[in-house]
């Protein structure tokens, strides 16, 4: 019996701190992302160069 209330106490519990916990999450997370959009995004793929063909001066195609 003794189970079944410590159980009960530990659902009314996290009842009642849930919303709080969910409001606070879904804060942080729109905190965190308005943070983001003020920044310039960092590249960090690689570089594509452009391949090209050397031509003497005397040479015409």
């Amino acid at each position: 019996m003794a189970i079944v209330r410590i159980l009960m106490a530990v659902v009314m519990t996290l009842g009642r701190l849930l919303p709080f916990l969910i409001v606070g999450v879904l804060l942080f997370l729109l905190w965190r992302r308005s943070v983001r959009r003020g920044k310039d995004p960092e590249f960090k793929g690689p570089v594509y160069t452009v391949d090209y063909e050397e031509v003497e001066d005397g040479e015409e195609e």
